[in-house]
């Protein structure tokens, strides 16, 4: 690097010039510039005042990833690759059913039953935990619901339902019911936000399995099936048991 040191051309007479006057020509005023570089030293450090600066007004949580389950409760590989594997199949089978169950009887029902507003939180989470005796031609009726919903609808529902279990710290039949049926028609690729909260959900169930004394085998089987989904199928492996 000492080539880029070497001078470009060479200015003589540097001191013989009047500051006083203006630059009579381009050489002048290449001396001007020379002799006022030469006041300055080649490194400059601020001198920064610390006390000047106003302390952070909010603290930054680092969000640490899965709690590790007791060795008894960790899924083994098989078992997660063959979630993973049935989850994108039931994806594919929704994609190549979706017009036939979007004109079912199931679905010309729902479209006269009005869902809750977008905005209003409380609403979806009394609708979603509603129990339903329907079943149109073997679809859930949930799965059914989520798919005759809009993109921006099923993310703000996801995310509803993910603060509502980290705030009651426990998944329900119901909920992970349409926990999983969201997750089936959400689209890839996911946005930062939806990314976040699917994060929070494998994190909540991490945090539910390992401080729960006494839950049953569906109920280990739930917890394990979203941190795996998150972490094998969303490609959040950081998160994965």
């Amino acid at each position: 690097m000492d080539y880029m040191k070497e001078l470009a051309f060479h200015v003589e007479n540097i001191e013989d010039i009047d500051l006083k006057q203006p630059p009579k020509s381009g050489e002048d005023y290449i001396k001007r510039v020379i002799l006022e570089a030469k006041q300055y030293a080649d490194t400059v450090v601020a001198d920064i005042n610390p006390d000047l600066f106003k302390k952070p007004t909010i603290s930054i949580h680092h969000l640490s990833g899965c709690i590790e389950a007791p060795s008894s409760l960790i899924p083994t590989i098989e078992w997660q690759e063959r979630q993973v594997q049935n989850f994108k199949d039931l994806k594919l089978y929704v994609i190549q059913m979706q017009d036939k169950i979007k004109s079912s009887k199931h679905n010309r029902k729902l479209q006269k039953t009005q869902l809750p507003h977008i905005d209003n939180q409380e609403d979806w989470i009394t609708y979603c935990s509603k129990e339903s005796s329907d079943d149109i031609e073997n679809h859930s009726p949930t799965l059914t619901t989520v798919i005759s919903m809009k993109q921006p609808l099923i993310e703000q529902v996801l995310e509803y339902l993910i603060e509502y279990v980290q705030t009651q710290g426990k998944l329900s039949f119901k909920i992970g019911q349409w926990l999983y049926a969201l997750l089936v028609v959400l689209h890839l690729p996911l946005n930062p936000d939806t990314c976040s909260c699917l994060r929070s959900l494998a994190r909540t169930c991490s945090v539910i399995r390992a401080n729960s004394k006494k839950l049953e085998e569906h109920e280990i089987g739930a917890l394990n099936l979203f941190i795996c989904l998150v972490a094998k199928y969303y490609r959040q492996m950081d998160l994965a048991d």
